[in-house]
């Protein structure tokens, strides 16, 4: 594995993120930083939250081993498998389980963290 691109970090926003039933289904919309990444989340809007034991249609959550909104699998994966030395890393069963964002390094980089967080603005 290579090493991390350390302390480079990305600020994402969208205007509307809530749940619904059943199963958590996610609302996703506005997104507002079209000019720092292209939006890899709203790829799974509407989706119900699958995990290990609730999984989806695809066995996305099975396979990508982390609990998410799964849309023929995803585009992002914050939910993913911590990996200690970040960086490029070879799919599971041809199936990436790292925290990536496709948009930015690709599906075979696992990020250090990756953060999401709720406000009321």
């Amino acid at each position: 594995m290579q090493g991390c691109i350390l302390r480079e970090k990305r600020k994402l926003v969208w205007n509307h993120f809530s749940l619904g039933s059943p199963r958590y289904r996610l609302n996703i919309t506005g997104y507002a930083s079209g000019h720092v990444l292209p939006d890899d989340l709203s790829h799974n809007n509407g989706m119900l939250f699958s995990s290990i034991d609730e999984p989806d249609a695809n066995n996305c959550a099975v396979n990508m081993r982390a609990g998410w909104w799964y849309n023929n699998c995803t585009y992002t994966l914050p939910t993913g498998r911590y990996y200690v030395y970040c960086g490029h890393y070879p799919p599971r069963n041809q199936f990436y389980d790292g925290l990536f964002y496709k948009d930015w390094r690709g599906f075979g980089y696992s990020m250090t963290y990756f953060r999401m967080a709720l406000s009321r603005n």
